[in-house]
């Protein structure tokens, strides 16, 4: 085995020195390669941009033989210009006349009514000795229709309610229920008509008559009591 001197050894170069002293020679030959390559690349970018901005443009060109010419009109012959419609003018409209009429007949002559004939045919309308009319206040004591509004600030309070009497034909049938009266309160607190709303047959004149022995502190409108008509419901029971 060849043993190297370790002088020699020590003065080896490091590396691979073949390529080292190739190197820039292949450097120079990739970076110029390269640059060609881009050249030409913008060269025929340019180019075919160019080509296409200049290239011939086609145009369709109608071919006429000159025997389908007809010849144009000699200079010393007078052409007559082309007439133009005129618009005609639209007539004013006509202004309409008034047409004179007869006048119209008046009815015959009607009797009017005096004041007295119309005070004794107007209930609550009297006359003074004047002429001039005079109407009466409303009735305050007027009582309401059953459904006619009435308004009221605190309704009616029942102060003394009367038991019904228990039919006796009703108990024997077994009839039982509640008679749904409507009671027509007046000014004094007192009932003063009454109408059933919900029947019962066996039971609804027991319930009438119980109600219409009730009490109650009337209604208050204004402070002031008015009548009214209430619900008041009447129950009858078994046991």
């Amino acid at each position: 085995m060849t043993t190297i001197p370790e002088p020699l050894f020590e003065f080896m170069p490091y590396g691979a020195p073949e390529l080292k002293a190739v190197a820039k020679k292949y450097m120079f030959r990739a970076v110029l390669i390269g640059c060609a390559i881009m050249m030409a690349l913008l060269a025929l970018f340019t180019g075919t941009r160019f080509y296409l901005e200049h290239r011939p443009k086609e145009t369709s060109v109608i071919v006429v033989p000159y025997r389908e010419l007809a010849a144009p009109p000699p200079l010393t012959e007078k052409v007559a210009p082309p007439k133009v419609e005129i618009a005609q003018p639209v007539a004013p409209p006509t202004v309409g006349v008034a047409v004179p009429v007869p006048d119209a007949e008046a009815e015959p002559e009607q009797v009017i009514a005096s004041q007295e004939e119309l005070a004794d045919l107007t209930p609550g309308v009297s006359t003074q000795g004047d002429g001039d009319i005079v109407v009466a206040p409303p009735d305050q004591d007027a009582l309401p229709k059953y459904g006619e509004y009435v308004y009221v600030e605190e309704l009616p309070e029942a102060i003394t309610k009367v038991s019904p009497v228990y039919p006796d034909l009703a108990r024997e049938a077994s009839v039982d229920g509640t008679v749904m009266v409507q009671a027509l309160v007046g000014k004094d607190g007192k009932v003063k008509d009454t109408k059933v709303v919900k029947s019962i047959p066996m039971l609804d004149a027991s319930a009438i008559a119980a109600v219409k022995q009730w009490v109650f502190k009337p209604a208050l409108s204004n402070n002031k009591p008015v009548a009214v008509w209430v619900a008041v419901p009447v129950t009858f029971k078994l046991h």
